[in-house]
């Protein structure tokens, strides 16, 4: 019973995690879109706000974790230390990058004294290294979901992590390379309509 327990508020923790990091990616991507300051306000005001969250989900998944591991997997298990320290990873890059520019990016807008975004604060928005980190853990969030299902040997948990990274980077990219080309086809549409 007490195995269920334990196992149940891990879970939730995971749960939590993948709400936190969908947020996130849903007002970045809101950020990445939006043409109007206010709009920029709500969505950077949001990204900020759940980012308390990831903290909270990161102790449902440790600490009930921790007791599994010590109860019933034990630390020379593969998935395991590999899916603990992606876990740690994820929770420096939470306050050390996303946290630090996402609330760069607020201050800014409430600093704006026009109605739409300045190029400076369009490059805030689309700032890689932001981008990177936030698809990244999404990304990594999925890889040590799957790490927890299939208990894959150590070079296999390794490659996920890699290929997790990898897709991150890569779709960051996508996502941003988009976004600018439809503001450029945008720009283009409304200067040949005048």
């Amino acid at each position: 019973m007490l195995y269920n327990l334990v196992l149940f508020l891990h879970i939730l923790g995971v749960v939590i995690m993948f709400v936190a990091v969908g947020i996130t990616l849903t007002a970045m991507m809101g950020m990445l879109h939006a043409k109007k300051v206010d709009d920029l306000k709500v969505w950077s005001s949001l990204a900020v706000k759940v980012d308390g969250l990831l903290p909270l989900s990161v102790i449902f998944i440790l600490v009930p974790g921790l007791y599994l591991v010590f109860s019933t997997w034990g630390w020379k298990i593969a998935w395991v230390n590999i899916s603990l320290a992606a876990l740690i990873v994820m929770t420096i890059m939470g306050p050390a990058i996303n946290l630090r520019k996402l609330k760069g990016i607020l201050n800014a807008v409430k600093s704006e004294t026009e109605s739409t975004p300045s190029a400076g604060l369009q490059e805030k928005v689309r700032n890689r290294v932001l981008w990177n980190s936030v698809i990244i853990m999404t990304m990594l969030t999925i890889a040590i979901l799957f790490l927890m299902v299939v208990k894959p040997a150590l070079v296999w948990a390794f490659l996920t992590i890699a290929a997790a990274i990898l897709l991150g980077v890569i779709t960051a990219g996508l996502i941003l390379r988009s976004s600018v080309n439809t503001s450029i086809s945008k720009e283009s549409n409304s200067s040949v309509n005048i």
